[in-house]
């Protein structure tokens, strides 16, 4: 009799088991925290500090800023070190590198550094001198994918800039695009955008503006410049060419490109304003770019509702215009309750004039329908 087939799991998602990522098996061991080293690696160290940034400015970095890891000092004073939350570290020589927790390790650092009484009887009591820690001995490839499970398809704690930044590290390793996507969970389309946004935040830095990639609006500027590349008519206005290789530069339009920076973020260098207020405001932005009229009044310093109207104006159909003149009546409508017995006059007369121009656009429209009538009766 056949044995029944076990479910296997899903392909794209690599097992995140003690096996297979060879973390040292049996109880965490106890390793002082001299021993312990930052990982310049860290995604979001790179995505703050670049690339081989040193001990001393990472720690600074992580007691400093969004970072925030004094924020856990206070915990460790009332309970010490959790034995639950190992760090995962990483041989290195005579050192270990953290691969996981160097926020604690900095919170830890930084209490034993400090001339604060309560803070120094604390770290003494709790003998945070030396901390649990699984030692990791996998080899790079198991790395990536217990990184890239953890934070890009687990806890998501990473911002979508240190996302990229990590994606940069799996194709540096050797691995291509397609590995990238299994590693992490992720299509290869969404890591394409990321690593494409990710260089032309680079672009815009090479043409002096500064794109923050971090902190509390870090995540909505970088999907802002996304969303727009991703799209049709804003892609043709750039002439945007992507590189085969994800890793370098795509080819564009340097004006055209400084031009849509500013209207996403505003540009001191040109005095742009930005008239985007929100993503919904980005597929707006895209239907003007695909219209020369529309587009010239954008380059000319008109806001995005302006833009709007020329497009309008360019393009619109009889169709379209009544359905305007029907939006515009629903909103005189809705604005029937405010009216005061000073405004009667003033709309009667407009009501007149409309009546007037309905009048004549239904005669007009009767004689064209009659005329196209005809014509294809004669055919």
């Amino acid at each position: 009799m056949a044995q029944p087939r076990k479910r296997r799991a899903h392909s794209n998602s690599p097992a995140l088991t003690t096996e297979a990522l060879e973390i040292a098996p049996g109880e965490p061991q106890r390793k002082p925290i001299d021993q312990l080293e930052f990982d310049p690696e860290n995604p979001r160290i790179v995505e703050r500090l670049g690339e081989k940034p040193s001990q001393q400015q990472i720690e600074y970095l992580l007691l400093t800023g969004e970072m925030k890891a004094r924020e856990l000092v206070p915990s460790f004073i009332e309970n010490g070190y959790i034995p639950y939350e190992p760090l995962i570290v990483r041989p290195r020589g005579k050192s270990f590198v953290v691969v996981e927790g160097n926020r604690r390790l900095a919170a830890l650092r930084s209490m034993q550094k400090s001339k604060d009484a309560e803070e120094q009887r604390a770290f003494h009591q709790h003998g945070l001198e030396s901390i649990p820690c699984l030692i990791f001995r996998g080899d790079d490839r198991q790395l990536l994918a217990y990184l890239g499970l953890r934070h890009l398809s687990k806890t998501k704690d990473w911002s979508t800039s240190a996302k990229a930044a990590f994606v940069e590290r799996v194709l540096t390793s050797g691995l291509d695009l397609r590995e990238a996507s299994r590693l992490t969970n992720t299509t290869t389309n969404a890591l394409r955008l990321i690593l494409l946004t990710r260089r032309l935040f680079d672009r815009a830095g090479d043409l002096g503006i500064d794109l923050s990639s971090s902190g509390a609006d870090g995540e909505t500027f970088f999907w802002h410049l996304g969303d727009a590349v991703r799209r049709t008519r804003t892609k043709a206005y750039l002439h945007l060419r992507e590189n085969p290789q994800p890793l370098k530069t795509p080819e564009l339009d340097e004006t055209h490109f400084e031009n849509l920076l500013g209207w996403l973020y505003g540009n001191s260098k040109t005095k742009q304003q930005r008239i985007i207020g929100s993503i919904r405001d980005i597929g707006k932005l895209d239907l003007c770019l695909g219209n020369e009229r529309a587009t010239a009044a954008l380059e000319n310093g008109a806001t995005l509702d302006e833009a709007e109207e020329e497009l309008e104006a360019a393009g619109a159909t009889i169709a379209g215009h009544l359905e305007r003149a029907k939006r515009s009546l629903q909103r005189a409508t809705s604005n029937l309750s405010d009216l005061e017995a000073q405004g009667i006059s003033q709309v009667e007369d407009a009501r007149g004039q409309l009546a007037a121009a309905l009048e004549q656009f239904g005669a007009s429209f009767d004689h064209r329908r009659q005329t196209i009538k005809k014509r294809m009766v004669s055919t």
